[in-house]
């Protein structure tokens, strides 16, 4: 799709939402296209067709993997909004500990939040589990599991209602929101009219999707053992790609080892992450 116009602002701040600091950009976008039925494009559907490869405006469920089962897209989703100050450590983690932008966030609709995290490159189905894991044991600890959906899995649902939409539930709407307001929705899951497309395409505007090489420096940090792991971890011997059958295996059991370097950990989990690379 080419752009027939296109005009950006950009401001840079800080502010600070459940006790944490969230850095944030905004963005103001002209983007006018066509979209795959050969309708005009609105700015909120060229926003979600950049992010979330939504082909149109009729489209009700947007698809977590592409069409060769490659993972395009992760979603974590809180059932509580009053879980708001353990999202607002989430987006803190990601962007301040992890080096990842930030997140889409929305509120669902019903009672909680979404976290959307576009990928700049599909994915495997395992890495997108792996790191999912290591988010939920490294940020979600205190959450229950029937309060948390990490997406995608081999048990759930390939596809997520994309948002903004009317719950038949709730009778309210999902919505993105900008995550300074977040707790603003920790008694609400949602809107009760319909969001204004502008302003939405305006919250994704400010979106950037994860890079291959992010992504794995960000699953490498995650996946480092605490220092009071480190005394057991010391003792491991380094590994050898003797008694692997497969080079995928090897990889994960390189940037699990907590004895081998972080920069080799890093291509590791870059070597899983495009594994037709050389």
């Amino acid at each position: 799709m080419m752009p027939l116009k296109r005009e950006t602002l950009l401001y840079r701040g800080n502010m600070k939402s459940g006790g944490c600091h969230l850095k944030f950009r905004r963005f103001s976008r002209l983007t006018v296209g066509i979209d795959s039925n050969g309708a005009e494009m609105t700015r909120l559907q060229s926003e979600l067709e950049r992010l979330f490869r939504v082909p149109d405006a009729v489209t009700e469920d947007v698809a977590l993997l592409d069409g060769n089962g490659r993972v395009v897209t992760l979603v974590v989703g809180f059932a509580r909004s009053r879980d708001w100050p353990v999202v607002a450590a989430l987006l803190e983690g990601l962007q301040e500990t992890l080096g990842l932008p930030l997140p889409a966030v929305a509120v669902d609709g019903k009672a909680g939040f979404q976290l959307w995290l576009p990928l700049a490159e599909p994915i495997a189905p395992e890495t997108a589990t792996l790191f999912l894991a290591a988010l939920r044991r490294q940020y979600l600890g205190d959450i229950a599991d029937h309060d948390l959906t990490l997406l995608p899995t081999e048990s759930e649902p390939e596809r997520v209602r994309r948002i903004p939409a009317l719950s038949t539930d709730s009778g309210r709407w999902s919505t993105f929101i900008d995550p300074t307001m977040g707790a603003m929705f920790a008694d609400e899951g949602g809107l009760d009219f319909e969001p204004n497309p502008d302003r939405q395409a305006d919250q994704l505007a400010a979106i950037t999707p994860i890079e291959p090489a992010d992504l794995a420096r960000a699953l490498a940090v995650l996946t480092t053992p605490s220092p009071a792991d480190q005394g057991t971890a010391e003792g491991t011997p380094h590994a050898t790609i003797g008694g692997y059958s497969e080079p995928r295996e090897f990889l994960m059991v390189v940037m699990n080892d907590a004895s081998v370097p972080l920069g080799l950990r890093i291509e590791a989990a870059k070597a899983l992450l495009n594994p037709g690379r050389s």
